[in-house]
């Protein structure tokens, strides 16, 4: 997942000045189950009466937390205040987490006072335009906020600004609205959101987002229930965790870096999680690394020693290793100029399937194992 994504516990849209204006909102309330593949990694109750919005949220990942959340609004429907306090199921805080903050929203700018598992409290401020709503990690009823006020204004398109207390400075997004379907540009990839005639959210679709996650709403959910649950299970932890691999070709010393995606009941192979035709980041997250320290050749392509990013090409009946020479970048960066070179890989079916992605280096190949298959490509010391 991406550095400030949605479940990430970062930031969540905050509608504009614009956007926000709308007459006083009639009570109501409902509920959220998010699902990862065949995960239920999140749910959320709410209910809003007048100027308050108050909700709890569950999330599983990396750890079982509830988040309790109340936000004061104005006549405008927009955000002045957030409280949160977020603990363990079973009422305990979070080694090493915040327990709580409240934010106060101005004309301009946005001030968090977060509060420390210690009790000491980090106060910081930001430029934040009005409308900006409160980072709250896995509530639909704040993406709801913001499709009900462009509904309610009469457009079909505005810009979602998001910031949190998490994240260092808010972002912009682009929303739009086409009769029962709303539209968030979630860091360049379509989140979409299935609303009614008030623009309340009814389900959302991120299949074509990094996070993949799905949401839908139900009538009322028995949060705490849930999370005490799960909370006797063992931890998810992250959702793609970063592992490497290290290992000696000839003389030259080879790591690889990379997350691990979990299958999750998905279709992988030109499938959601890897589509034909696309460039795949060849893991999750940050983009995959591969480090030498000697030139090598990679299926017979010569790689001079140096550190390099590692795509791949799937197609249904061809599936390439890029090689590029851009590092450092997010997974989903990718420039085709910068590319050192294409390999084809060899692909054999697994008589076991892989749950999670896992790539190796040994009997001198680069080895790439995941669901119900494996590629391969050679790899050697250049003479």
């Amino acid at each position: 997942m991406r550095a400030a994504p949605l479940l990430a516990l970062a930031a969540l849209p905050a509608l504009p000045a614009a956007l926000a204006a709308q007459r006083p909102a009639a009570p109501s309330a409902g509920a959220f189950v998010v699902t990862l593949g065949s995960d239920t990694v999140a749910a959320e109750q709410f209910a809003r009466r007048g100027g308050v919005l108050e909700g709890d949220v569950f999330q599983r990942m990396p750890v079982a937390r509830v988040t309790h959340y109340r936000i004061t609004l104005d006549a405008q429907g927009r955000p002045t205040r957030s409280e949160t306090r977020t603990r363990r199921p079973d009422g305990t805080p979070i080694p090493g987490q915040p327990t709580g903050a409240v934010v106060t929203f101005r004309a301009d700018s946005a001030l968090a006072e977060v509060t420390q598992a210690d009790n000491t409290t980090r106060s910081f401020a930001v430029a934040a335009p009005a409308g900006t709503l409160p980072g709250i990690g896995g509530s639909w009823a704040l993406y709801e906020l913001a499709t009900a006020g462009l509904r309610a204004s009469g457009r079909d398109s505005g810009t979602v600004t998001l910031w949190g207390p998490g994240a260092p400075r808010p972002n912009a997004l682009a929303l739009t609205l086409r009769g029962d379907t709303a539209r968030l540009d979630y860091f360049g990839d379509p989140m979409v959101m299935r609303v009614d005639r008030q623009g309340r959210v009814q389900g959302v679709d991120g299949a074509r987002t990094t996070n993949k996650v799905v949401a839908r709403r139900v009538a009322a959910l028995d949060v705490a229930g849930m999370a005490r649950t799960f909370a006797a299970r063992p931890a998810m932890g992250a959702a793609s965790p970063t592992d490497s691999v290290t290992a000696a070709v000839g003389a030259a010393q080879v790591a690889v870096v990379y997350s691990r995606p979990s299958v999750r009941g998905r279709t992988v192979w030109g499938g959601m999680l890897v589509p034909y035709g696309q460039i795949w980041r060849t893991g999750a997250n940050a983009a995959t690394t591969f480090r030498t320290s000697a030139d090598l050749l990679v299926g017979g392509t010569r790689v001079p020693a140096g550190s390099y990013t590692l795509f791949t090409m799937p197609t249904a009946d061809r599936t390439e290793l890029v090689i590029s020479k851009q590092t450092g970048q997010w997974g989903t960066e990718y420039t085709p100029g910068q590319d050192l070179a294409r390999v084809p890989l060899t692909m054999t079916a697994l008589a076991a399937p892989v749950e999670r992605f896992t790539m190796a280096v040994e009997d001198g190949a680069l080895v790439m194992r995941w669901a119900d298959r494996e590629y391969r490509v050679p790899v050697q010391v250049a003479p």
